[in-house]
């Protein structure tokens, strides 16, 4: 027998077979990892040899999960179990919590649980998760001339949405939509940690205001951010910019906005300096009757033989009505809805799976009574 901690995976579909040794193969131990489709392929792989820790499934063809469990347990009584399921019946939940496995899931599983329950079996600490806090965006307007600029910026690169960030969470200005609901809940809180610490660098660097552009690629969105200044930020959401005479259009374009936008709000933190409580309201009479400094807004020149309908940032947007898509945990229900669909109807033995009694005629496997012979 292998000096390796030795685990069997028993369960009839490849897919969760797979993702299962993927995940054990994430703990830092060098392990032993068999699986296979059948409790009486599982009897053959183990007898005369053992085996540490069972992982199965409890509806497969032929003998079930929890048959499997009592034979192997009564020959390997040191055996360690996990017992994973997608059967929705009380009675059979009950069947599993009387064999008193090491635990037991239901589908779909959470990983880190499981993860930590296999390394609690293996004699190993569990891996405590850090709660991962993020910023929660609010809004808080901060000047027309801001929103009207960033709105002739969407128009010129046909961009999806553009936002005026502070980097203390607060959207300033914004135009268009988000795409996706994900963006405001985590994509641009995330976005907003990196900052502060990108901040440093550019000091380090001898900048006392940040200058720098990040450019995330993404499948179905390009995302650009840009900082403004030590306070602000720009985030433009695109299609995705194929090209890099396009994209070196983009930026040039980006730049120009985002010099703008610094000397509107440097020029608005000398107002609030300089204005009284009276005289606050004078200044807003005054700049609603003129006309916004974006009117004529600095344009970058388009590569030559480019125009702006060639460019893939520059297309038109289709706006899905019906808002926003949730990512988090649905790809991954479904996935494990489609893979046990078939536990909750009557099983059916696989032609691809070798039977208790077909092992037995073969000479696989010898009487019950002499499975640890």
């Amino acid at each position: 027998m292998s000096d390796k901690f030795r685990v069997l995976i028993v369960d009839d579909h490849q897919e969760i077979r797979t993702v299962l040794r993927a995940a054990l193969e994430t703990i830092e131990v060098d392990l032993d990892l068999l699986d296979v489709p059948s409790a009486e392929e599982a009897i053959v792989e183990v007898v005369g040899t053992g085996i540490d820790l069972l992982i199965a499934d409890v509806g497969l063809p032929g003998l079930s999960g929890l048959e499997l469990f009592q034979k192997l347990k009564a020959t390997y009584p040191a055996m360690k179990v996990i017992i994973i399921t997608g059967i929705e019946d009380e009675q059979v939940h009950q069947e599993i919590a009387d064999l008193e496995p090491e635990a037991y899931f239901f589908k779909p599983l959470k990983m880190p649980e499981f993860l930590n329950a296999v390394r609690l079996a293996m004699g190993l600490e569990p891996v405590v998760e850090e709660t991962e806090e993020l910023v929660k965006l609010v809004k808080k307007s901060l000047h027309a001339d801001i929103t009207a600029r960033i709105a002739d910026l969407r128009g010129e690169l046909g961009a999806i949405s553009i936002l005026v960030l502070e980097t203390k969470g607060a959207i300033a200005a914004e135009t268009g939509i988000l795409p996706d609901n994900i963006y405001q809940t985590h994509v641009l809180p995330t976005l907003l940690k990196a900052v502060e610490p990108a901040n440093k660098i550019s000091q380090y660097l001898g900048k006392n205001q940040s200058e720098n552009t990040w450019v995330f690629s993404g499948d179905k969105y390009d995302l650009f951010w840009s900082s403004i200044n030590n306070d602000y930020g720009m985030v433009m959401i695109t299609n995705p910019v194929e090209q890099k005479n396009d994209l070196t259009w983009v930026l040039t374009t980006v730049k120009l906005a985002v010099d703008e936008l610094n000397g509107i709000i440097s020029n608005l933190s000398g107002k609030a300096r300089k204005q009284t409580p009276n005289s606050e309201k004078a200044a807003q009479d005054s700049t609603s009757n003129k006309k916004t400094s974006s009117s004529n807004p600095a344009k970058a020149e388009l590569p030559k033989g480019k125009t702006q309908k060639s460019n893939g940032a520059a297309k038109e947007v289709e706006k899905d009505p019906e808002g926003t898509q949730q990512v988090e945990e649905n790809e991954v229900h479904e996935f494990w809805k489609a893979a046990t669909l078939e536990e909750e109807i009557s099983r059916i033995d696989s032609p691809d799976s070798l039977s208790f009694e077909q092992a037995q005629k073969l000479g696989f496997i010898s009487n019950e009574e002499e499975l640890g012979g």
